[in-house]
């Protein structure tokens, strides 16, 4: 006896990834971080704050941003937000090094790049494990 199988779309689940949350997720993340340079160049021209305080302050701005923007990809997710908000902070360290690169003119795989991207990858983990239990 010879079975048919059909190939059906409800005998499988959907393994959709869903790319315009993590764009949106990306968008939030840099308005974010265009905002806090914003008001850290005010304080920094007004105020008589050393600049040793600008690359901590900018470390910062930046895993805050790569968590938030996580955070906004993985909460329209009904699962695998880790994998979402990995996603997002990855992108966004890749744009910054495509900016970096288009600035400079110039492109070496330094230390402190890939310790970015593990950040960038860390901090979207993160922020996508909250943003899915933040639900």
């Amino acid at each position: 006896m010879k079975k048919n199988f059909v190939n059906s779309k409800a005998n499988y689940p959907q393994k959709n990834f869903h790319i315009g949350f993590v764009l949106k997720g990306l968008i939030l993340g840099f308005l974010f971080s265009l905002i806090c340079f914003l008001i850290l160049s005010i304080i920094l021209s007004l105020s008589n704050v050393s600049e040793n305080f600008i690359k901590p302050a900018s470390y910062i701005i930046m895993i805050l941003s790569i968590v938030l923007g996580s955070v906004y990809a993985s909460r329209k997710v009904e699962k695998n937000g880790w994998l979402y908000g990995a996603i997002t902070g990855l992108l966004y360290i890749i744009i910054l090094i495509i900016i970096n690169i288009i600035t400079s003119n110039t492109f070496s795989l330094q230390q402190i790049m890939v310790s970015r991207i593990l950040m960038g990858l860390i901090a979207g983990t993160i922020g996508g494990i909250l943003g899915i239990n933040l639900r």
